[in-house]
């Protein structure tokens, strides 16, 4: 893992393995940590790249207006892909990582292999602005480092406190050490209720899987429906359980699910 200038920005990264490249977008928190199930499974096989977002983690954290959209990062995105001489990539996006990749499949179409939209939405509706709104209050009134532990709370639910506790406490530790200042935690609070590509979602041409946990306390799995129904001859997976942050809670069954999706889509592009 080390920090890369790809021009606009400094991000940090992490790069691992050899073979066709594999993007993994986190969510709001921003961490790459968070899927390090994932590149342990894919990394023997794919290339594997993961990053923090532009103002979490170890990268950059720039604080003047119009730094923070989704469409600035899937930009972000992009330039990473130049800077390691990335031609075309599959890509997950979770949650805010996932509006990301919409921007990225919408914009950036010959830059995709295929498209993983983990635990996401469309369009933030009432409940999703309430949630961002909580959290944004938060910040503001408490401070980076309560923000940091409601948030472990959204993104991991009950279950995983009570049966992955210390990695769900690493990657918090992970977040108070390197948490921004509030100002950035509300720019990018508020740009997720800003994301709104779901006029357009239909253009998405590539191979698509959405997956979406029932019990998906933050981002409920209705959107998962939305979006599947939304992308043409889109794949669907429903995880039963596992909370906002499935892939953690049960790497063995995501991964499994991805597998067969890129197996098949892997022969028709």
């Amino acid at each position: 893992m080390g920090r890369i200038d790809i021009g606009e920005i400094t991000l940090n990264v992490a790069d691992a393995g050899n073979g066709p490249a594999f993007i993994f977008i986190p969510g709001l928190v921003g961490l790459c940590d968070a899927w390090e199930y994932q590149i342990a499974h894919y990394s023997p096989r794919y290339r594997c790249v993961a990053f923090d977002h532009r103002g979490t983690g170890d990268s950059d954290k720039p604080t003047a207006p119009g730094s923070y959209s989704t469409a600035v990062i899937a930009r972000d995105v992009i330039g990473l892909m130049d800077h390691l001489g990335i031609d075309r990539a599959h890509i997950a996006g979770t949650s805010t990582g996932g509006c990301i990749l919409q921007n990225l499949a919408l914009d950036y179409p010959e830059r995709i292999r295929a498209c993983i939209f983990n635990n996401t939405w469309v369009k933030a509706d009432e409940f999703v602005t309430r949630v961002q709104t909580t959290r944004k209050r938060i910040a503001q009134s408490y401070g980076p480092e309560e923000y940091v532990k409601v948030s472990t709370m959204f993104t991991n639910g009950a279950l995983q406190f009570r049966n992955n506790f210390d990695k769900v406490m690493e990657l918090e530790q992970r977040a108070l050490e390197t948490v921004a200042p509030v100002e950035v935690l509300v720019s990018r609070l508020d740009m997720t209720l800003d994301h709104d590509r779901s006029s357009e979602l239909t253009k998405i041409d590539k191979p698509s899987l959405v997956i979406g946990t029932l019990d998906d306390a933050t981002v409920p799995f209705y959107f998962t429906e939305d979006l599947h129904a939304a992308i043409p001859g889109a794949q669907k997976c429903v995880i039963q359980e596992g909370g906002h942050y499935s892939y953690r809670r049960h790497p063995g069954v995501w991964n499994k699910q991805v597998d067969a999706f890129l197996a098949d889509a892997e022969n028709r592009i």
